[in-house]
């Protein structure tokens, strides 16, 4: 029995092998899936920045809670 060509070609297990093996030759990546939520291109600068920003907030926020909860008991 024959297989098609597409099945074939895409085969069964041929993510297994490419995203969790690791084998590029005989496995398949899916990838794009995240491109419809990238809506601009920031220079590494700038995520750096962007990152120790929301850093420095959060640690004020759970700073001050830690600080409520101790003022509270």
């Amino acid at each position: 029995m024959h297989q098609p060509l597409n099945l074939k070609i895409l085969g069964k297990g041929r993510a297994k092998k490419g995203i969790f093996d690791g084998d590029l030759n005989e496995g398949e990546l899916e990838i794009g899936q995240v491109a419809s939520l990238i809506d601009n291109v920031l220079p590494v600068s700038e995520i750096m920045k962007n990152i120790l920003e929301e850093y420095h907030t959060a640690l004020k926020t759970l700073q001050n809670k830690s600080l409520y909860q101790f003022d509270n008991e």
